[in-house]
């Protein structure tokens, strides 16, 4: 079977840490010839074993499974503080690797699993899906074309859900999470790096949950890029399931751009345009015929910002969607990452979008976040 850039068989595909995501992304690559599911392992191995027997694939101790031939790729889905161990002797082994975000709970940790994987050779990828959005890409096209002029502010807030995590749920141990900043923030720190350019965390703050000892809010502010852009982002796990809710914006010259869940299914546009930029906007994802707010004609066409004239022919809003809904869209992403990385394993010349150096740099920034805030240091 060719299965694309010259590979006659797909690329085998292991599965260490079977939990919740682990099997959802188990499910999701189903669908890609370029991979063929092989083996699951687990510290649990009834749930090893009821992974495999829902998918038709073998159960193995995490030996069995890094000794098998067929395998080329291990996904290491694990807890952060395991990822060290598991991603150096996947490499040992031989394997590339696609590990769960973050990298590690530390820098010290993390560099020294991305200096093992260049010195074998093998690719160490970080699970970072948001720039696979199909929205996300869209504003990094409006960045990159300055289509609303220079971007000026941005701000992530995320008002997370805490049912799933208990008291005792090791997302709450700094010491085997990385805290909120490390294992959720990433993400973030990531994404505004490939819209804006590399950022550095200038301030931080923690509040801890009354009585409970554990921190469940975090806040930091950002610089971005050369002009520099600040950024705001905030992380709250305090919410009941059905009020998760995430917002994420971005304000230029001319207008902003308001993103909303934590993988943007749906953008608005809220901007002054001549008739040119809005059709090239409204050609960058589906959505609804935009609203005119506001039409101008004549000496109206004038206006002026940060002491600059510009010509515009309205307000407008504008609505992007991703045609899809929430899980369809996370499966999407997910399969998006995994093909730019075995593209890479058929072709070591393939520019990945996101590669072993934005696992580094997005734990750079948590870290320092973490350390502002005055949480253990992340080294």
């Amino acid at each position: 079977m060719n299965c694309g850039n010259g590979r006659q068989h797909p690329i085998g595909y292991g599965l260490l840490g079977c939990g919740g995501f682990g099997r959802f992304c188990l499910e999701q690559y189903g669908s890609m010839f370029s991979l063929e599911r092989v083996a699951v392992a687990d510290a649990d191995p009834g749930r090893a074993e009821s992974a495999a027997a829902q998918h038709g694939l073998e159960a193995c101790t995490v030996d069995e499974l890094l000794a098998r031939e067929d395998v080329d790729l291990v996904h290491v889905a694990t807890p952060p503080f395991t990822h060290r161990e598991l991603v150096e002797r996947a490499l040992r082994a031989g394997k590339h690797v696609l590990c769960e975000k973050p990298l590690a709970t530390n820098l010290e940790d993390a560099r020294a699993m991305v200096d093992l994987a260049g010195e074998l050779k093998r690719i160490l990828a970080v699970n970072l899906i948001m720039r696979y959005d199909p929205l996300c890409a869209a504003v990094k096209t409006i960045v990159d074309e300055r289509l609303l002029g220079e971007p000026l502010h941005g701000y992530f807030e995320n008002y997370a859900k805490d049912e799933p995590l208990p008291a005792g749920h090791w997302f709450w141990d700094a010491e085997q999470s990385g805290g909120i900043f490390v294992e959720h923030g990433v993400h973030f720190f990531d994404l505004f790096a490939w819209w804006l350019g590399p950022g550095a965390v200038t301030a931080a703050q923690q509040i801890e949950r009354p009585g409970a000892g554990l921190v469940d809010q975090v806040n930091c502010t950002a610089l971005y890029g050369e002009l520099p852009v600040p950024v705001n982002f905030y992380h709250g796990f305090t919410q009941p399931g059905r009020m998760d809710r995430q917002e994420l914006r971005l304000v230029f010259e001319r207008g902003s751009i308001t993103l909303f869940d934590w993988v943007p299914t749906r953008a608005r546009i809220d901007a002054l345009l001549d008739a040119e930029t809005l059709k090239r906007l409204r050609a960058l994802a589906p959505g609804p015929e935009p609203e005119a707010l506001e039409l101008y004609a004549g000496e109206d066409r004038r206006c002026a910002g940060r002491h600059r004239e510009i010509e515009v022919d309205g307000r407008y809003s504008i609505v992007l969607e991703t045609g899809t809904d929430k899980l369809r869209l996370y499966g999407h992403v997910l399969r998006g990452l995994m093909a730019d990385q075995l593209a890479a394993v058929d072709n070591p010349g393939h520019a990945r979008r996101v590669s072993e150096n934005n696992g580094i740099s997005s734990l750079e920034m948590a870290a320092r976040a973490r350390q502002l805030a005055g949480g253990a240091g992340a080294r």
